[in-house]
């Protein structure tokens, strides 16, 4: 049983941990159940009661306080909250005992020109959540955010792992490490990390089916665990062969890739395993969120239609499915079928007459 209130981040295969209400550092060099470790959360836990309230009505930490405990916030995803709520430590660790009726644009202005674009626009997310709280409390009568707009940033999403990079680690990585485990898992699903590591046994029904509902979006996504493979996917028989391979050489337990203190792994862990693996084996700006994007690429240009992709990755809207369906369409258009291609190979192959 996991003591309540602790802030876990796992970073290299090492567990970091943190007392949530008054950010004390808690030992990481020994299991929660040691006595040394339950007596450092003890004391944290006493301190946390002795403090004197350090939220004043009226002050920005106090709104974002609120808006943190809003059903608004509440009805969020699992992932969303998780940024806001790191967004929302920042501001309050910086600006917290200011009063939010003196808060302006310029003021929001300025703490976002210290960001890059991406993260200046996360906060900025944030700021809007205070602020539309604090004026629907009665705390503030205008919004000091509205006047504010998105930083522009420039990207093509998550780049898609190609053929030559997949087996470049796989070649690295061998069947029976961790980072095979981790990184077959997120292929074969094409999961979020957020989702990947909650999946276990408990989610594949006795048709074969692995089946969950994504954290982000609310999707449900039916993955061939064992099942008959659909016709698009027969060639990735041996494939998925590997990943049951890869995964047998774990713990096991009540998730797939819990580790061998039967611990299941967290988001940023996994996702930090499977980038730095890659860098390791000599692959730039791979990720594990390109691993998703790869398989939905390869149901599309394998023959799978909309569907089949909205079915497999979980996505709710058939609109977020035809995108890959008509990037591949593109592409068969220049580049012609599978036998088209083999037609052309065959011609080019020199025939010996007699």
């Amino acid at each position: 049983m996991k003591l309540p209130r602790v802030h876990r981040v796992s970073k290299g295969g090492k567990v970091y941990r943190w007392h949530r209400p008054t950010r004390t550092k808690l030992p990481d060099d020994i299991p929660e159940t040691h006595p040394e470790f339950t007596a450092a959360w003890a004391a944290a836990e006493a301190s946390a009661g002795q403090r004197a309230p350090k939220l004043p009505a009226g002050s920005i930490a106090a709104e974002a306080e609120a808006m943190l405990a809003s059903a608004a916030f509440k009805a969020f995803s699992k992932t969303y909250r998780h940024e806001v709520r790191r967004e929302s430590d920042a501001i309050r660790a910086s600006y917290g005992t200011a009063p939010i009726a003196g808060l302006r644009e310029h003021h929001i202005g300025a703490d976002l020109a210290k960001l890059p674009a991406r993260q200046a626009n996360a906060r900025l997310k944030t700021w809007r959540l205070i602020c539309k709280s604090a004026k629907a409390r009665g705390t503030i009568r205008t919004d000091p955010s509205a006047g504010l707009r998105k930083a522009p940033v420039e990207t093509a999403g998550y780049s898609p792992w190609s053929a030559d990079e997949i087996e470049a680690f796989r070649a690295h990585w061998p069947i029976g490490t961790v980072q095979r485990a981790c990184f077959e898992l997120v292929f074969w699903t094409g999961a979020r990390t957020i989702d990947a590591v909650q999946l276990g046994r408990q989610h594949v029904g006795r048709d074969g089916l692995l089946v969950f509902r994504q954290s982000k979006t609310g999707g449900r996504a039916h993955v061939p665990w064992t099942s008959p493979l659909p016709a698009y996917a027969t060639p990735w028989v041996a494939e998925r062969d590997q990943m049951h391979a890869a995964l047998a050489c774990l713990s096991g337990g009540m998730t797939f890739l819990q580790t061998a203190r039967g611990r299941s792994r967290s988001v940023k862990g996994l996702g930090n395993i499977i980038n730095d693996a890659a860098r390791e084996a000599e692959l730039t700006g791979r990720t594990a969120h390109g691993l998703r994007k790869t398989r939905l690429t390869m149901i599309a240009e394998n023959g799978g239609s909309a569907h089949a992709i909205m079915a497999w990755g979980g996505h709710k809207t058939l609109a977020e499915a035809q995108r890959y369906t008509q990037a591949a369409e593109l592409k068969r258009l220049v580049l012609g079928t599978e036998q088209d291609q083999n037609e052309v190979n065959r011609a080019d192959i020199p025939v010996n007459r007699r």
